[in-house]
């Protein structure tokens, strides 16, 4: 009889496993349907630029930059 219960709560534990496995990898509907046939189409990520080629060029302050706002008074 514990043989039966532990093959039992084995494939029942199985079972779980292979419901939620499926689940993950199945894709999912939309709850409405779609007039955009691409709509549930994720887009692909780009990675962004490494090194210098993601550098952006910043302007120098000039000398009298912290005049060029008026003062909170």
């Amino acid at each position: 009889m514990t043989t039966f219960v532990a093959v039992l709560v084995a494939l029942s534990a199985l079972w779980f496993v292979w419901r939620f496995v499926r689940a993950l990898f199945r894709p999912r509907q939309p709850a409405e349907p779609v007039d955009d046939p691409l709509a549930s189409v994720p887009a692909p990520r780009r990675r962004s630029p490494k090194g210098r080629s993601g550098a952006v060029a910043v302007e120098e302050p000039e000398d009298d930059a912290f005049q060029s706002f008026p003062s909170r008074r």
